[in-house]
């Protein structure tokens, strides 16, 4: 194993990115990458905007444009225009993208049980702390200076 901070980052997101997909899919096998991400964030706003989606998902907007595009035609997302602002386009689910949604959030808290295994209550908590600490760290540093 290798101790290094970016080599642990790297490795537990792969291992929660393999477990969580692998049990999604014996279900829903048709979802595409990036899709369960989007579907997640919209099961906490209801709606959004594009650019919103993308921002909260990390996401390029050129990409989320095709992931939501497919999701569309796939009949988990609607996208449409509002009467007052002709120019954004919002986005929600469908009922089938909140079907696959909550079974997806069943999935993320199984999947943070099994890689969390070991961590008492109070270690999750901090754990949790610290990365929301990191991401905040990074998004400030990120509208200061762009990366060199």
């Amino acid at each position: 194993m290798i101790d290094t901070l970016h080599f642990q980052f790297l490795a537990v997101h792969t291992l929660f990115q393999r477990i969580f997909l692998r049990n999604l899919r014996k279900h829903y096998p048709e979802l595409l990458p990036g899709q369960p991400k989007v579907i997640d964030f919209l099961l906490t706003v209801e709606s959004a905007y594009q650019k919103e989606i993308a921002d909260a998902c990390l996401m390029e907007p050129a990409t989320l444009c095709l992931i939501l595009e497919k999701m569309e035609y796939s009949g988990l997302v609607k996208r449409e225009k509002l009467p007052d602002n002709r120019k954004n386009i919002v986005v929600s689910l469908t009922a089938k993208g909140r079907e696959i949604g909550t079974f997806a959030s069943a999935i993320f808290a199984a999947t943070e049980d099994q890689v969390c295994h070991g961590l008492d209550q109070s270690e999750r908590h901090e754990l949790l702390r610290l990365l929301k600490k990191l991401y905040i760290n990074e998004l400030g540093i990120q509208n200061e200076t762009p990366l060199q």
